[in-house]
């Protein structure tokens, strides 16, 4: 990359860094009662002022709302992605491939409770120019064989092909959402490894293999707390790969419970990174610790990709904010419990 382009990506990201959610704007979210005055100060008051010009916020879904938000994310990644190099730009696609999962998830979870025609009022229109899976084609799936044929040419489909359930069974949401992170993980770390920029490889291998190493802590925990999953149980689970050894990962899924958990891990990167973080709720933990490791590398790394990574993962915890605080207004929490909710 020349430097021109790398300044570009680095100014451009900080830049529209700092026109995130303030302090100030929380405490007015904090304070709206309803989806429509959380629509409402949004449009009026921050910068999400030009994706929501059209809106109509007294006649506004939850889901549509969200929906309209995330197309800043994909409008911002277009913007940084004019100005990558090869290496850079590949992982601009990895984010889009994080965004057509989750929309191949969403479509198969409401296959398996018969509501498949459903999947069009969510549809988020504006991915369409990014992606290369048609999102018209889903809306028009109602079976698993007829999203195997909406995915043709694509990687998913060899992914899903074989996992395609037996004797007309519900698809297993789970081992699919898995498998086609795997692999989309697999991608983005043979981009590393292929890059040819050799001196942005180790930094890279170790920001991204330690996002890997949070999701995972994360999954264990959680698995562990909330459902008691054994480590047999887990193990098919976890991301595989990773700064942390196998042995570990899997001394960690033995471990009896959370405490046992953050004791094992206390000499590790990632334990040494969780000892100092301040949150509510054991499940925010994976958040705040990405939040606060992007953060500092957005502020700091001279790398554009890094830069450009870290601004995605801090727009999706923004957007995370704004969903929680929806959620809250719709059950009536008040403003120092929806506070509770907030990574930031």
């Amino acid at each position: 990359m020349s430097s021109q382009s790398a300044n570009a990506i680095l100014a451009k990201a900080r830049a529209m860094y700092g026109k995130s959610l303030k302090e100030s704007d929380y405490n007015g979210l904090l304070d709206c009662k309803s989806v429509s005055e959380i629509a409402l100060y949004l449009k009026q008051r921050t910068n999400y002022a030009s994706v929501l010009s059209s809106l109509n916020e007294a006649d506004i879904h939850r889901g549509q709302l969200e929906t309209m938000l995330r197309h800043e994310i994909y409008y911002d990644l277009f913007a940084l992605s004019r100005y990558a190099h090869e290496d850079t730009l590949a992982f601009s696609e990895f984010f889009i491939s994080r965004m057509e999962i989750e929309q191949i998830i969403k479509c198969l979870m409401l296959i398996n409770i018969g509501k498949a025609d459903e999947y069009v009022y969510t549809m988020p229109l504006s991915l369409d120019r990014f992606t290369d899976i048609s999102l018209k084609a889903l809306a028009g799936v109602r079976s698993y064989s007829d999203m195997l044929n909406a995915l043709k040419g694509t990687w998913y489909y060899a992914v899903l092909a074989g996992l395609l359930p037996k004797d007309n069974s519900k698809a297993d949401i789970t081992s699919i959402e898995m498998a086609l992170q795997s692999k989309s993980y697999e991608k983005a770390i043979s981009t590393i490894d292929n890059g040819k920029h050799k001196s942005d490889r180790k930094e890279l291998h170790d920001i991204f293999l330690s996002m890997l190493d949070i999701e995972n802590m994360s999954r264990i925990i959680r698995l562990k707390k909330y459902y008691q999953f054994s480590a047999e149980q887990i193990m098919p689970l976890l991301i595989p790969y990773g700064r942390l050894s196998k042995k570990m990962l899997s001394d960690l899924c033995k471990a009896e419970n959370v405490g046992q958990i953050m004791e094992l891990s206390q000499n590790t990167h990632i334990g040494r990174l969780m000892s100092k973080l301040q949150y509510h709720e054991q499940h925010q933990m994976t958040d705040v610790m990405i939040y606060n490791y992007c953060k500092h590398h957005l502020r700091l790394s001279p790398n554009p990709t890094i830069v450009m990574i870290s601004y995605i993962y801090l727009r999706e915890i923004e957007l995370k904010n704004i969903v929680n605080l929806i959620e809250a207004a719709r059950y009536g929490l008040p403003a120092d419990e929806k506070a509770k909710l907030l990574i930031k």
